[in-house]
């Protein structure tokens, strides 16, 4: 647990607190992350954000053994598991809420392969306007998540793409899929009307064929600002982007979310 803590540069307050916890609760630790073990996430409900961090830190050996038998570096491990602590940073370093999230990590089905991030992905959403997609429902996809914290230059990005074909191919060779997936506000239709045509984000959204966008601004709304506000004129204008998409609300505009595909063979 300790490595691990170190590899992703948690927080030195927390890991102490988290360290103190396994110390004083280790039974309860072990237990809860053997139902784990079995998919059963589910015990951490009612647990506090500090418990949940330990149980998933507890976890992770797994994931590592996962990794050293399917011979995937130390480096993929540590890049993927970082997300822990992007997450617990979110929650003010109080541990992790967002277990939900990282139990797809845990699990070995997803992956982050430089820039970006990759889910192993059967493609059962009932949401989704399938006439408008190359795939069927119930198809493999490779799910593509875009975690925080760094620019999205769109040099690595592709990079990041076409290493995620060798990844895959090599490690789960297994897994069948012919297209790259995703469903997020930096492919919304609708984002040029208040981005530079040079920005990083409508080069990364230039990668994908955008299907189609849906009005649903609460991703938007909340990587953009943070919050949601109840008046427009509340969100902050502190960067380029939170000014030009809070006047282009105030303007009667609206923020979503657009979902994007890539062919697999366009990376070969």
């Amino acid at each position: 647990m300790t490595d691990l803590m170190n590899d992703i540069n948690l927080d030195e307050d927390l890991k102490r607190k988290v360290t103190d916890l396994f110390r004083n609760e280790e039974a309860v630790v072990l237990s809860l992350a053997r139902k784990c073990s079995k998919g059963k996430f589910s015990c951490l409900k009612n647990k506090s954000d500090l418990m949940r961090l330990a149980v998933i830190l507890e976890c992770a050996e797994k994931t590592r053994a996962f990794y050293n038998e399917k011979g995937i570096s130390e480096k993929t491990l540590a890049d993927t598991l970082d997300d822990i602590r992007i997450w617990c940073e979110n929650n003010d370093n109080k541990g992790l809420a967002n277990y939900n999230w990282i139990k797809n990590h845990i699990n070995g089905e997803l992956f982050r392969i430089g820039r970006l991030q990759y889910q192993m992905f059967k493609c059962k959403s009932r949401t989704l306007r399938y006439s408008k997609l190359p795939f069927r429902y119930g198809e493999n996809v490779l799910y593509v998540h875009i975690p925080q914290g760094e620019k999205l230059v769109y040099s690595d990005c592709v990079r990041s793409l076409k290493d995620a074909v060798a990844f895959f191919d090599k490690y789960f060779p297994d897994f069948k899929y012919n297209f790259f997936f995703s469903e997020s506000w930096l492919l919304y239709g609708e984002n040029w009307q208040f981005m530079e045509p040079s920005c990083n984000i409508l080069q990364f959204s230039a990668l994908f064929d955008v299907a189609y966008s849906v009005n649903n601004e609460s991703q938007a709304i909340e990587r953009i600002f943070g919050r949601r506000q109840a008046e427009k004129e509340n969100y902050p204008e502190k960067t380029t982007l939170q000014r030009n998409a809070k006047a282009f609300m105030q303007g009667g505009g609206e923020l979503g979310v657009g979902i994007g595909f890539i062919y697999k063979q366009s990376l070969l």
